[in-house]
């Protein structure tokens, strides 16, 4: 079933002019089974810079079995943009499909999600039509914290002696008060795009965590909040709506929060986030 929906999203969100190549792919880990993965890749052989993506808390399927929409609408910008691009799912091989609902959720940022952003890079860095100096990092929400904790001067998931690692990163609306309590510093430019009402991950957290970082010294580090904007603003389709979500960083317990699409801070956020990208892959 999943087979079936990548080949229809292929045929139909990778259309003329530009003809990407979209296939899944078995990504290795250090410390557990192959990784289910999904290799978006521009036409031609390359090498092409490339971007680790990933998923938020619900994964990366639709219950029908194909890629979020979410997902799929950054897959072409950056195809069309000449970007290979390897978004990871972290959740099936290991028995879940969302951890959202769970307080304790058994798959964490800073703990699995990190070492899998760095196996990714490692994989991707081994392919011939990828630019192995020029790879990127990118999430949302729960991917979003992952990338935080991936691109920190201390990140707990960075092998040893890695020849290049990731040159930049993107984190839109990610969890922030967890890492704050570190003293978080990047590594590499690192851009935080945040809604100003999102009550999941409130944007206060990240600002100061910014203010922190900046403070500290270390790579560039900066942050965007949208007004009116809430978790999932950059969502190409649907309107907002509440979902009932379980916290595991607040230990809140159950709890309402408002999530999806806002046109007016997706239209800012996108050609912000793509001129980051822009910047830090060289292309």
């Amino acid at each position: 079933m999943r087979r079936l929906g990548l080949a229809v999203l292929l045929s139909v969100v990778f259309s003329a002019p530009a003809r990407a190549e979209m296939r899944e792919v078995a990504l290795p880990t250090r410390d557990g089974p192959s990784l289910r993965a999904v290799l978006i890749t521009p036409e031609g052989p390359g090498p092409f810079p490339a971007i680790v993506a990933l998923h938020g808390c619900g994964g990366l399927w639709t219950k029908a079995g194909k890629m979020r929409a979410r997902e799929t609408s950054w897959a072409k910008r950056w195809t069309d943009a000449g970007y290979a691009a390897l978004l990871p799912d972290s959740f099936t091989a290991r028995g879940e499909t969302s951890v959202c609902g769970q307080i304790e959720r058994p798959i964490l940022p800073e703990r699995e999600r990190v070492r899998d952003a760095y196996d990714a890079l490692v994989w991707l860095q081994a392919q011939r039509f990828v630019k192995p100096d020029r790879v990127a990092l990118f999430g949302w929400s729960h991917g979003g914290m992952t990338t935080l904790w991936s691109i920190a001067a201390a990140s707990p998931g960075r092998p040893a002696g890695l020849a290049h690692d990731f040159v930049g990163a993107v984190a839109f609306y990610p969890g922030c008060v967890q890492i704050g309590k570190t003293a978080f510093t990047a590594a590499a430019p690192l851009l935080i795009e945040v809604g100003a009402e999102d009550t999941w991950t409130p944007p206060q957290a990240c600002v100061a965590l910014v203010a922190a970082a900046g403070a500290r010294g270390g790579a560039e580090v900066a942050i965007d909040v949208y007004p009116e904007a809430v978790h999932g603003f950059d969502q190409p389709i649907g309107t907002v709506h509440p979902v009932i979500t379980r916290n595991s960083i607040y230990k809140t317990g159950e709890k309402t929060v408002m999530v999806g699409a806002n046109p007016v801070a997706r239209e800012r956020a996108v050609p912000r986030a793509m001129e980051w990208l822009k910047r830090v892959l060289g292309q």
